[in-house]
């Protein structure tokens, strides 16, 4: 593996290429914080990060968008515990699999690091007779080896030598997904107020919120003067146990002097645990997730 030139793109994002003229690898290191920066093209990716103090990786693909595939791992829990993606963009989608299905089983086998939930179950492509994908899977494992600091890619020795871990805490989860109706922002309206960052999505209602602080705080702003509808109550619908919570969510903020249950309105601004608490509420409806009803406003 020739050696590489590390630049830094952008905050919690650098790229390392090889100084191989002759090779076009790149792998892009990102922060969790910063996985909108994922390139948006074919490829192959390592998650990196702790699970109770113990290294761990997720090896993935797409044919299509890093980018879009990351953003799965959001919203699922086995995969939300990464602290670094690397990133390696491919010139052919077709080769992706093939080198998704080694990585995988390279990792398994060598056992120096646990694998999430990972199988290589395309097992037609293992050891498929390509002349791209040995010298390709070659430069990845290489290139990752000199940014991970180690092969973890390789079977250690039967008795290593023992080494002192410091514990690193687990990541915590990332707040902000947005999905279908949501994932795009839509431009500011001038009945916007200028303090609200998210829009309601849906329904017909009218409402507003922003995020308390930068990623991944969870807590959840909606601004006074934002509508809510009342959840329908129907003992025969199988929904009905969430719709009885969403009654008693709404009349405890009524209590508490945050909504109007007669005008139907937010009377002063109420912070919620998460923004599919205030979907919840907001929408009237105990399964809405906060992901497809809050749009950033641009």
């Amino acid at each position: 593996m020739s050696d590489l030139l590390i630049t830094r793109i952008s905050p919690g994002m650098s790229v390392a290429s090889t100084t191989d003229p002759f090779s076009t690898l790149e792998i892009h290191r990102i922060d969790r914080e910063a996985w909108k920066s994922a390139p948006a093209v074919p490829g192959v990716y390592l998650l990196y990060g702790f699970v109770d103090s113990d290294v761990a990786v997720y090896v993935g693909m797409s044919t299509t968008s890093i980018r879009d595939r990351i953003a799965q791992h959001h919203v699922s829990a086995k995969k939300n515990w990464f602290g670094t993606l690397f990133a390696i963009p491919l010139q052919s989608a077709m080769h992706c699999q093939a080198i998704e299905a080694e990585l995988i089983r390279r990792v398994s086998e060598a056992g120096i690091v646990g694998i999430i939930d990972n199988h290589a179950s395309e097992s037609r492509f293992l050891d498929v007779d390509d002349v791209h994908v040995a010298p390709a899977l070659d430069a990845i494992t290489g290139a990752l080896e000199l940014l991970l600091g180690s092969d973890i890619f390789s079977p250690g020795d039967e008795d290593p030598e023992p080494s002192e871990i410091t514990p690193i805490k687990k990541a915590p989860l990332l707040a902000r997904v947005y999905r279908a109706a949501a994932e795009k922002p839509r431009p500011r309206s001038l009945e916007d107020p200028t303090e609200a960052t998210h829009g309601w999505v849906g329904s017909g209602t009218k409402a507003w919120g922003r995020f308390e602080g930068s990623e991944p705080d969870t807590q959840f702003r909606v601004f006074k003067k934002s509508q809510f509808r009342r959840p329908t109550l129907d003992e025969t619908q199988t929904a009905f146990k969430h719709q009885e919570r969403v009654e008693k969510m709404q009349q405890a903020l009524a209590d508490a002097g945050a909504i109007d249950l007669d005008s139907l309105v937010f009377v002063s601004d109420h912070v919620f645990e998460n923004w599919s608490r205030a979907s919840v509420v907001v929408s009237g409806k105990g399964t809405y997730a906060g992901a497809y009803h809050w749009q950033l406003l641009s």
